[in-house]
């Protein structure tokens, strides 16, 4: 507790000494700081040195003060270059928008002028030491406003398969304000609309820029509105194209038969739609039509169908009538029968033995043959000119209408002619 009420007292007394020794040694304090403030020049300095250097970029003319009723036509420079002076890692960070040139026009007359360029910089660490040029010729003339029209032009393509239909503008007229020779060539306000890969309906607001009649920029004048609500209007265009027709057939003939050909009228069509549909249809293998039955068709089918076109295409010609034919045949095969051979031609007085049966395959439409009978082939042996004996004759067959012999086995037969008793 001592402690504490000794600690105020303990306080006061090193504060006064503290003020005593900085007032006794008041010379000393000031040569140290006077010394440290030198040598951190001198370090600075040596580190980051003074420079005066050209400035790389171009600085913009900003005329001032301009009277109100007079406006800038022409003037002899727009930009000045200069020369700069300061640390050198302050100018190594400079860009233009850290300057400003102005000329004052206050107090001057319409006519032809010169006038002098002041630039100053943002960074107070760096000065302007020469502006070139250091004045410009100015020409001013009376202040003059007109209404002009305002112009939608389209620049660039919507995407493949789109076209620009139509446009507009709000608002439809704009005031042009500026020296009055200039103003006089100014036509229309014209806002630029890009449609480049566009394939939707456009709006926006776009700036709207002095154009004269033959479209050339016209500056050194304002225009109020400066921008206007603009719509470019996108629309899918439709292309045409031929494609071939794809009857679907489904089912299969009757057993037996098959199907012989397809023939289709037309068989080219002209389709017509948006280029994206148009690009769906698969172009080998056309376009399809409804489906066409041959279940158990033994006979020509015919049928008049519709063609089966992708959501937004349409014919160009309408709807023809698809006629669709399907030739049905018989299929071709092969079929084997047993046959007991005939004898022919026996000489009198002699009987001929009963020849064994043979093998012969028949080609033809299977309808045909599966119709046949052993019964309607014709196999015989000719024994014209023959004794009594045993004789080996080749086999002749005489195949039924719509047939052809394929083989027979044997090919030859034998039989045994013998005197008839009695």
């Amino acid at each position: 507790m001592n402690f504490l009420r000794r600690l105020p007292r303990a306080i006061a007394f090193l504060g006064r000494g503290a003020v005593v020794s900085i007032v006794r040694n008041a010379g000393l304090a000031l040569l140290s700081a006077v010394l440290g403030l030198s040598l951190w020049l001198f370090v600075t300095d040596h580190q980051n040195p003074q420079e005066t250097q050209a400035f790389s970029g171009s600085i913009p003319i900003t005329f001032v003060n301009v009277p109100t009723d007079l406006a800038v036509a022409n003037t002899s420079e727009t930009t000045v270059r200069i020369r700069i002076e300061g640390p050198r890692n302050e100018l190594k960070a400079l860009n233009s928008e850290d300057f400003t040139a102005t000329v004052n026009l206050g107090g001057f007359q319409k006519g032809q002028s010169s006038a002098a360029v002041d630039v100053t910089s943002s960074n107070g660490r760096v000065n302007v030491t020469e502006v070139t040029p250091s004045r410009v010729d100015v020409s001013l003339e009376s202040l003059r406003t007109n209404v002009v029209n305002v112009r939608v032009v389209l620049v660039g393509s919507p995407q493949q398969g789109f076209a620009a239909t139509g446009q507009q503008a709000d608002p439809q007229q704009a005031t042009i304000t500026g020296p009055e020779s200039l103003v006089a060539l100014v036509d229309s306000v014209v806002a630029e609309v890009n449609l480049t890969g566009l394939r939707s309906d456009f709006t926006d607001s776009i700036a709207l820029q002095p154009r004269d009649v033959r479209g050339g920029a016209i500056s050194r004048v304002t225009v109020n509105p400066g921008r206007a609500r603009v719509t470019a209007l996108i629309k899918q265009q439709d292309f045409s194209q031929d494609f071939v027709v794809a009857p679907v057939i489904s089912g299969q003939p009757a057993a037996g038969y098959n199907i012989g050909g397809i023939a289709i009228e037309p068989s080219v069509v002209s389709v017509t739609g948006p280029l994206s549909v148009l690009q769906s249809i698969d172009a080998v293998r056309g376009i399809q039509t409804s489906e066409i039955s041959v279940t158990d068709a033994r006979s020509d089918v015919q049928r008049t169908v519709e063609l089966v076109l992708p959501s937004g295409a349409r014919l160009q010609t309408g709807t023809p009538a698809i006629r669709v034919t399907v030739t049905i045949k018989p299929a071709h095969g092969e079929a084997t029968f047993r046959v007991v051979p005939q004898v022919r031609n026996v000489a009198s007085g002699l009987v001929s033995t009963q020849p064994d049966a043979v093998t012969i395959t028949l080609a033809g439409d299977i309808p045909t043959l599966e119709a046949l009978t052993p019964e309607a082939i014709v196999a015989f042996v000719d024994a014209a000119g023959r004794a009594a004996g045993l004789f080996p004759l080749p086999l002749q067959v005489t195949p039924p209408t719509g047939t052809t012999v394929v083989r027979s086995d044997p090919g030859e037969v034998g039989i045994a002619l013998t005197q008839r008793p009695g």
